[in-house]
């Protein structure tokens, strides 16, 4: 079983249930009775020719990753479900009731950065996460391909940011033009200057491009991530399949003329 969830899954391991962790607001539930939790990651980074004219974050490039993660977890939820009739298997990805970040550190699949993210050894912080979550006694097992053991001290990320977002002690996501950028509420001027200067529609890169972590990422992302590619956000581009869809035309079309009032 554990071969034919890694071709299915390129990065995962697996961890007792943490019950002791305060759980996120969601509508997706947990099994009745938790007691194993499956973490994975997919590296969504591609190869430089895909971002030509990109005006959006690197994870919009490609599409959806929570349709790719989610089809990709549920395909691991069938084979366990083939080992472990009798219990109960629910999939997440990014609307999960467990911090996943934290999570996937303690799994062993990374360490979480100065920006928050978790880096891997082989992808880098150019990951998406996912986990499922099972009544099952599934067998501990840590992942022992990283050994990154900690972020550092660079502090490149925290000098990078041009919204200050970043600190020693924490991550202030409120002033993160990644999420300025998705917000309804019209960005401040000094905000939407900043976005322009990224010249950025949609999200932000920054901290991750100057993470030494990522200077030598493995560009080995998943097959459906390198089909239908769109690196340039425009009036004109369809926006069905992608990460930002959920915002709405509108939204992105005031995104659009930002930068073009540069």
């Amino acid at each position: 079983m554990l071969e034919e969830l890694s071709e299915i899954l390129p990065l995962w391991a697996v961890c007792a249930f943490p019950h002791g962790v305060a759980l996120l607001p969601t509508r997706k539930t947990l099994p009745e009775n938790p007691r194993s939790v499956l973490v994975a990651a997919f590296s969504y980074f591609l190869p430089d020719e895909h971002y030509a004219g990109r005006n959006i974050a690197r994870y919009a490039v490609v599409r959806d990753y929570h349709q790719v993660v989610a089809a990709r977890l549920e395909q691991a939820c069938a084979l366990l479900r083939e080992h472990y009739p009798n219990d109960e298997f629910v999939h997440y990805c990014d609307h999960s009731p467990l911090p996943e970040a934290a999570l996937a550190e303690h799994a062993g699949l990374g360490v979480r950065g100065r920006h928050n993210l978790l880096i891997t050894e082989k992808y880098g912080s150019w990951v998406v996460l996912g986990e499922i979550a099972t009544s099952a006694t599934l067998p501990p097992m840590r992942n022992t391909q990283c050994a990154i053991l900690s972020c550092g001290d660079c502090g490149l990320c925290i000098k990078a940011c041009p919204a200050g977002a970043l600190g020693h002690a924490q991550f202030d996501r409120t002033q993160c033009l990644s999420y300025i950028s998705q917000r309804k509420e019209q960005p401040s001027e000094q905000a939407a200057a900043q976005l322009r200067a990224m010249h950025s529609a949609w999200g932000c890169d920054i901290c991750q491009q100057v993470c030494p972590h990522n200077r030598k990422a493995t560009i080995d992302p998943l097959p459906e991530f390198l089909q239908g590619a769109v690196a340039q956000l425009t009036h004109h581009t369809p926006i069905e399949n992608r990460a930002y869809a959920w915002r709405g035309q509108k939204l992105l079309g005031r995104n659009i003329e930002n930068l073009a009032d540069g």
